[in-house]
């Protein structure tokens, strides 16, 4: 199962072993003997939503370990695994319906509700990730840092979200394993593979690896003084292993409660001013409003924005990308503020009304009108 473009191969891997991760080892093991496959040899844990099956080798995103229920990554890894063996006639060799058929053998193994629910969450799990990096990394890389607690930052905001997003495209492979479109809730008590926690080294090397993808590895802007105690739950664990003072080169480590607000600020502006200039050059005309900025993206045009502008994997959630930054940057000159650190889409006005730029944007991106709400703050 691939996750949606963006990430790619992976940067890097760690080994697990029988005895460094028993369950998981387990897990795959008990689940390529369903199969009548032989097991990979080598398992390794890399920071990318997806799972990968090479010869010998099984690739496991820590994404789908941490977070998919113990069924679910058992069928993702099932469903890697007829493929590489494909060779041996356990599916078609390509084709339409190589899919299908793989579907079909695995929910022999696993259950056909445990493929289907894989299939949704693997997918909304790897949509969410990708645009936590690119939210709260992106900017952290590109004024050179690194959040050495991503990983538990990036699990809090995903228990504080609902599923935004729809995907219409995997109704078809539902429906053939459930006769419905609609996949049932998770049966209560099934939980993800037990990890033992991982090094913090290893945890927050991943985190770096991730951000010098979307940044520059140039030394950044002098560390600055971390801020009161704020309440984010993500940095505890991690707040001793942040270096105090600069690191000799590439990008430096940071925990998400340290992070000068400018940083965010600056991300939202300088966005805004690359949107609005590369909007003036599709127009041609030497001042652009937010109101011809959302006429582009209503044409379809959020991606191609996207890309003049120079941002990675324009296809992801384009639209967000674009409004986001936009609208925020305005907010933020009226005296909105963040509500919290891990959630800048929502802001809190002087007056303490709220406003959830998510909620507002989110629906443009499946085709829907602009909300009044976003119109007025555009206008």
């Amino acid at each position: 199962m691939k996750t949606a473009p963006g990430f790619g191969a992976a940067p890097a891997a760690v080994p697990i072993t029988a005895e460094s991760q028993p369950d998981l080892w387990l897990l795959v093991a008990d689940t390529a003997a369903r199969l009548g496959v032989p097991a990979p040899a080598e398992i390794d844990l890399y920071p990318v939503p997806e799972v990968v099956a090479l010869p010998g080798r099984l690739l496991l995103g820590l994404p789908y370990v941490l977070d998919l229920p113990a069924d679910e990554l058992a069928a993702v890894v099932a469903h890697e695994l007829v493929h590489l063996h494909a060779a041996s006639r356990l599916v078609p060799a390509g084709g339409t319906g190589a899919e299908a058929t793989a579907d079909a053998l695995v929910a022999q193994v696993v259950s056909p509700e445990s493929v289907a629910a894989a299939l949704v969450h693997a997918s909304y799990l790897s949509l969410n990730f990708e645009r936590f990096v690119l939210q709260y990394v992106g900017p952290l890389a590109a004024a050179g840092w690194y959040p050495v607690d991503f990983w538990a930052a990036w699990r809090w905001r995903l228990g504080q979200e609902r599923e935004r997003f729809e995907l219409p495209e995997l109704a078809g492979r539902v429906t053939a394993l459930l006769g419905t479109p609609r996949v049932p809730a998770s049966a209560p008590g099934v939980r993800p593979v037990p990890l033992r926690p991982l090094p913090v080294e290893v945890e927050a090397g991943f985190a770096k690896l991730l951000a010098e993808r979307l940044g520059s590895a140039a030394p950044g802007p002098v560390t600055p003084p971390p801020l009161p105690p704020a309440p984010c739950p993500t940095s505890a664990r991690f707040g001793k292993r942040a270096p105090a003072g600069s690191e000799p080169a590439g990008l430096r480590a940071v925990t998400f409660d340290a992070v000068d607000t400018a940083v965010w600020e600056d991300a939202a502006t300088q966005c805004a001013v690359l949107v609005r200039g590369v909007v003036a050059e599709m127009l041609g005309h030497p001042v652009v409003l937010a109101r011809d900025v959302l006429e582009l993206v209503r044409q379809g045009r959020a991606a191609a924005i996207l890309g003049a502008c120079g941002g990675q994997s324009p296809e992801l959630f384009p639209i967000s990308r674009i409004l986001v930054p936009l609208v925020s940057d305005v907010l933020r000159r009226r005296g909105y503020r963040p509500e919290h650190v891990l959630r800048q889409h929502v802001l809190v006005g002087p007056d303490f009304d709220r406003i959830d730029l998510d909620e507002l944007i989110d629906p443009l991106e499946r085709g829907a009108e602009p909300d009044r709400r976003l119109l007025a703050l555009l206008g």
